[in-house]
């Protein structure tokens, strides 16, 4: 099975148990996941460790628990590792912690967007187009900014596979198009 349909199949479950306790849990969750899977990527040895099905389970679950006190785990974000360690997933966890916040954004109705714009945004600015976005879409908008000069001005924005790009740059492609086809 791939890699990627593993992470969501256990994302997936970790997010029903999660909901079943109340859709609060969703959001801390979520970070504590991400903060172990950190944890865990600054640390690579611990996952081969974790994941030598010759190492003795009691030690396993020592480094677990030494772990687990340094990011203060909830109960269930423990119990969850346990499986990992069980079935030999926890190398996926990034990937699972990635595919239960997408679940997470989906059960909470956040769409993610990413803007890219030539100059960095302030603050009115960015709530301003926040604002805008959420009309459009209907729901609560987490954004991500990017700069990149190259888009000369303007903004493009992407949410899910949708594009709106109202940049210089674009509006100059499409001018560059129709002097091109008067000729």
């Amino acid at each position: 099975m791939k890699p990627i349909a593993v992470a969501r199949r256990y994302a997936r479950s970790l997010a029903d148990v999660a909901r079943g306790m109340g859709e609060a849990l969703l959001e801390p969750l979520s970070a504590e996941l991400l903060l172990v899977a950190e944890v865990l990527e600054r640390a690579p040895q611990m996952v081969r460790f974790l994941d030598d099905p010759s190492v003795d389970p009691e030690e396993k679950r020592k480094a677990v628990a030494a772990l687990e006190k340094g990011t203060r785990a909830s109960d269930l974000t423990r119990r969850f590792l346990g499986v990992l360690i069980e079935h030999r997933r926890l190398a996926a966890l990034s990937s699972i912690a990635q595919a239960f916040a997408a679940i997470k954004d989906e059960n909470l109705g956040i769409v993610p967007a990413e803007t890219t714009t030539a100059i960095a945004l302030s603050t009115a600015q960015q709530k301003k187009l926040r604002d805008s976005l959420e009309k459009l879409t209907g729901r609560t908008v987490r954004l991500s900014l990017r700069v990149d000069p190259a888009v000369l001005g303007g903004a493009r924005t992407r949410i899910g596979s949708r594009v709106y790009d109202g940049t210089v740059r674009r509006r100059l492609q499409i001018l560059r198009s129709r002097l091109a086809d008067a000729r």
